[in-house]
């Protein structure tokens, strides 16, 4: 074991060395290739499935109305999928082009750009159907890994949502299913590392190359572990004596030169995203190389020369001054935002509305006695959940089935409001009758409190359903300047058509492409929320709340990003986080707290 780790040692050292001599090429290998990734091909797709959907006269595309499309849109549904092939045709392109550009580098073989690119073209020969699935099924496999070890901004929407996590880790034996298949795709990883260049570079059949790499790897986990940890480790702690660093730099500019803190703090926030991006461009070659040579080592693909080649001074020299020149671009085209960010903290001021009803578990979701505590904190808004009723009234409750909250298992369309509203509700160590919408609508406008209403629609809903809420309700909510949301676009198309002076917003628990609708906005899960997202819907005059939003790191996150509402179960700690936000703290809290709201991911320019 010692030797193993011995000779493992002696090979990160040789391409720590490597790296050293080559940083520059690595740098602009990765960045342009970034730079094409982000300002061309995700443009491009993203651009072809907004025409498809026009074409096809479809508003929006998320989880909730696939099925639709595929069945009511055939045609509409095939031409998505082109574009998804074409996403991972890309994929493929891009991990092709980094194996390829890597090992050029680090053997000095001196092909050109265009010939690299060229050479990854020819590679399309090799990616078949079964290529294809097997690919899918790897980062199926390995994906608490795969996000480390090979990562892409072509697939970066390709999130699970923290609605579901949350449902996840809700319920324990899904949570021990999720660590053991957590700790299963993370030896599974190890175990298949040599896998995707054996695919791409190699000459073997997808099944061949799989179970070729499964056999060559038998007995070798423990050496990969430590060959990887012996990357993550030293980035990890440059990271961290980076931010450290300067940290401390900023809070001495801030103490002892106050004239050139803002122009320290805006420098350092280009420079501190330009090495972190340098670092992840050691930690990805690193990596590559490391998948690479195990290929090698177990002749899934060629051999090649390996030994150490001293690079000629002139082109390594051209390299560096190219690198160092996309660093100054970074650092010079981002500083206006950096400015703007630490002199103003916040462009808007989100608003805060409590998820349903409550604030820290205060009392009972959805019902009065939570909601005249909550008021007192006074949110912009309170959000609550309808249901229609056997008799065709409103009832206030969240979950169609009655049983978690009242013990009753039955659905609101399987009972009156009378019969409804004699229930008691227990949550939180609180009990409170449910309650009606006349009547705590009636308790919201007495206390002046305004709502965010989400409308719940089942297949059991009656058809005049809609018919019955607006002659009812619409007058009072736009007195009260309350706000609709419904997942269900129909409920917004109707709303939107017959009352227009309400605020009716699109529920999307997934948005993979920006939709074209006539909502007042959309209510996005956190998780799939951007700056893109913000800054297209700003555009068209519609506005953005983000749900549900618990974490005070993510709330930070959702305020930089411009989201104009968060909805949240912790309003108190919503509310004390834009204080906090809109106290202006020194340019070095601010440092840090850019690196908390922020993720080098969603913003880098590359």
């Amino acid at each position: 074991m010692m030797n193993e780790k011995i000779r493992v040692w002696t090979y990160f050292k040789h391409n720590t060395k490597d790296f050293a001599h080559h940083w520059g090429a690595y740098f602009l290998l990765i960045g342009v290739t970034n730079l094409v990734v982000g300002l061309a091909i995700i443009p491009l797709l993203t651009f072809g499935a907004r025409q498809v959907l026009r074409l096809g006269k479809v508003p929006y595309i998320t989880l909730t109305n696939l099925g639709q499309i595929v069945t009511a849109k055939p045609g509409t549904a095939f031409l998505l999928l082109l574009i998804g092939l074409l996403l991972l045709l890309f994929v493929y392109w891009q991990f092709a082009f980094l194996l390829l550009g890597i090992q050029n580098i680090h053997r000095q073989t001196r092909l050109s750009f265009w010939q690299i690119a060229s050479a990854t073209v020819h590679k399309t020969r090799r990616l078949t159907l079964t290529t294809i699935v097997t690919l899918i099924a790897y980062f199926g496999l390995v994906f608490p890994f795969s996000s480390i070890v090979f990562n892409t901004s072509l697939l970066a929407k390709l999130t699970i949502p923290d609605f579901i996590i949350d449902y996840i880790f809700n319920r324990w034996y899904l949570t021990v299913l999720i660590v053991v298949l957590y700790l299963l795709g993370t030896w599974l990883a190890i175990r298949l590392l040599p896998l995707l260049p054996a695919l791409i570079l190699g000459d073997d059949q997808p099944h061949a190359a799989v179970m070729r790499s499964w056999r060559a790897t038998r007995g070798q986990a423990w050496r990969t572990l430590w060959a990887v940890l012996l990357i993550i480790i030293p980035t990890l702690i440059l990271s961290i004596l980076l931010v450290a660093a300067l940290y401390a730099f900023q809070t001495y500019l801030d103490q002892q030169w106050q004239q050139w803190s803002l122009i320290g703090a805006t420098i350092n926030l280009g420079l501190l995203q330009a090495i972190l991006f340098l670092l992840m461009v050691f930690f990805t070659v690193m990596l590559y190389q490391l998948a690479t040579s195990q290929a090698e080592a177990f002749h899934l693909i060629a051999n090649q020369d390996h030994s150490f080649q001293t690079p000629k001074r002139p082109r390594t020299l051209f390299f560096r001054i190219g690198a160092l020149t996309l660093i100054m671009m970074v650092i010079s085209g981002t500083s206006l935002f950096y400015h703007e960010y630490l002199t103003g903290a916040l462009t808007t001021q989100p608003l805060t509305i409590s998820h349903r009803g409550v604030d820290d578990g205060n009392g009972v979701q959805n019902t009065i006695p939570a909601l005249l505590a909550t008021a007192k904190e006074k949110p912009d808004y309170v959000e609550i959940d309808l249901h229609e009723t056997k008799d065709h009234q409103f009832v206030v409750m969240h979950d169609e089935n009655l049983k978690v909250l009242t013990g009753k298992d039955a659905t609101p369309h399987q009972l009156t409001l009378a019969e409804i509203t004699q229930l008691t509700a227990r949550e939180n160590g609180h009990a409170a009758k449910v309650a009606s919408f006349d009547q705590y609508l009636t308790a919201a406008e007495q206390v002046h409190q305004k709502l965010l209403v989400e409308i719940k629609t089942t297949p059991h809903d009656s058809l005049q359903m809609m018919d019955r809420f607006i002659q009812r309700y619409a007058k009072r909510l736009l007195a009260n300047r309350d706000q609709v949301h419904s997942l269900d676009y129909h409920v917004v198309k109707t709303l939107r058509e017959r009352v227009p002076a309400l605020k009716t917003f699109f529920i999307l628990p997934y948005t993979l492409v920006f939709p074209e609708t006539t909502a007042s906005g959309y209510t996005l899960e956190a998780t799939t929320l951007s700056t893109t997202v913000t800054d297209q819907a700003h555009a068209h005059h519609q506005a953005v709340y983000a749900w549900t939003v618990n974490d005070s790191d993510d709330m930070q996150k959702m305020a930089f990003m411009d989201a104009d509402g968060i909805i949240t179960d912790q309003l108190g700690t919503l509310k004390a986080k834009l204080r906090e936000i809109n106290d202006h703290p020194s340019y070095a809290e601010q440092l840090l707290n850019y690196l908390n709201g922020y993720s080098i991911e969603d913003n880098a320019p590359f």
